[in-house]
């Protein structure tokens, strides 16, 4: 038993932006690695040698008949899993192999069969989905451990806003309006009620470098003006009061929004998908008001991006090209101070594959999603799942 819904996940990471001619104040961090200023240029971005991107390391696995690849992932240790889905769709396999590249473990989940995986220091968290209810868990793979952890409580609604904590773990609010943060290995920190200071229906929910979590609601009036009603709730579960805020422009309320971190601890509002995504105002932590978009996210800038470990600055992801040679992806980055620091491009494979999906872990491990290969047999038709890693590639 385990298992859940279908939803978008988004995460963030954090900056502190004031709106022309106000400075936010300084704020101790309650958690996390910020950097003294917000003025750090270059010289805090990994340089990566060539050495280091050629070195990649690479693993396969061929699926049950007629299974099907899910996703990867990296945890904050470099370890890889590869998630796969049998005919009958009741269940979630996984393989986690380790560094360098040996099988660490593997294993399977019943009664679901997708997993939202999150990056951990010990595993993966994250919610499981049934495979053909509107019911999940949470669940918490743990390579330290080798052990499957899916937590008895089942959630059956549809509507949850989510938001990793940077500094580690998961925040959930639901539509009961209970905030609730859990730890890197999904056990409860705390819960909060909020309806009884957010009036509006949620919209995005936000954790900063801080682990500080702003939850917001958009409204409309007849006048076509949008508002925001905002509250911050910090790091121990204690809200603060609420204040309301007019949006510099007038979004739709019904699209997707999202709340990503900034290195200082602020964060920025989003509106669109997972890989295309308008910016639309920032807001430091603890503040009240919106302030501009970092200049560096200029205004044609829709690419996602997130974190440098150590919160030394940005990362944003792109193809580079799509020879006959096979793609190659490429990583811009950014310093916290917004000053561009150059670009990193994944070495092709030389086999002609078109481009995959690329994520990083928690410790700047760099995994590619190779698409998968059906092999077609009268017998046995089944896929070949394939990745590619650079463990700790930008620690």
């Amino acid at each position: 038993m385990k298992a859940g819904n279908r939803g978008q996940w988004f995460w963030g990471v954090g900056l502190l932006i004031g709106w022309a001619g106000l400075s936010f104040p300084a704020l101790a961090a309650e958690g996390g690695n910020v950097p003294a200023s917000s003025l750090a240029g270059c010289e805090v971005v990994p340089v990566i040698p060539p050495e280091a991107l050629a070195d990649w390391k690479y693993a396969s696995e061929a699926t049950s008949t007629y299974g099907s690849c899910n996703s990867v992932a990296a945890d904050g240790a470099g370890n890889l899993i590869m998630t796969q889905m049998p005919e009958n769709l009741r269940s979630m396999g996984f393989t986690v192999f380790r560094p360098d590249g040996s099988r660490l473990w593997d294993g399977a989940v019943y009664g679901v069969n997708t997993m939202q995986l999150t990056s951990q220091s010990r595993g993966f968290l994250g919610r499981s989905y049934h495979p053909l209810e509107d019911i999940s868990w949470l669940t918490f793979l743990d390579n330290v451990n080798q052990q499957v952890a899916v937590h008895s409580e089942q959630v059956t609604e549809t509507m949850m806003w989510r938001a990793e904590n940077p500094v580690g773990g998961l925040h959930e609010l639901r539509a009961d309006k209970i905030l609730r943060a859990y730890s890197d290995v999904g056990q409860l920190r705390w819960s909060t009620p909020l309806a009884q200071v957010l009036s509006g229906y949620p919209t995005a929910v936000g954790v900063n470098t801080e682990g500080r979590t702003l939850v917001v609601s958009l409204t409309q009036a007849a006048s076509g003006a949008t508002t925001m009603e905002g509250v911050w709730v910090d790091s121990s579960g204690q809200p603060g009061t609420p204040f309301t805020t007019v949006m510099p422009q007038n979004p739709p309320i019904y699209a997707f929004y999202s709340l990503v971190p900034l290195v200082q601890g602020g964060l920025l509002l989003g509106m669109g998908g997972y890989s295309d995504t308008s910016w639309i105002a920032s807001i430091g932590s603890l503040q009240t008001s919106l302030g501009p978009v970092p200049g560096w996210l200029a205004d044609w800038e829709v690419s996602r991006f997130e974190l440098l470990p150590g919160n030394r600055g940005y990362i944003r992801w792109g193809v580079a090209n799509e020879a006959p040679s096979g793609c190659q992806l490429e990583a811009r980055l950014t310093a916290p101070s917004g000053e561009s620091c150059g670009t990193v491009r994944l070495p092709s494979m030389g086999t002609g594959d078109s481009c995959g999906t690329v994520s990083m872990g928690r410790d700047g491990t760099v995994v590619e999603n190779l698409p998968s290969i059906y092999v077609s047999e009268s017998s046995r038709p089944y896929s070949i799942c394939r990745a590619r890693w650079w463990p700790a590639l930008f620690h």
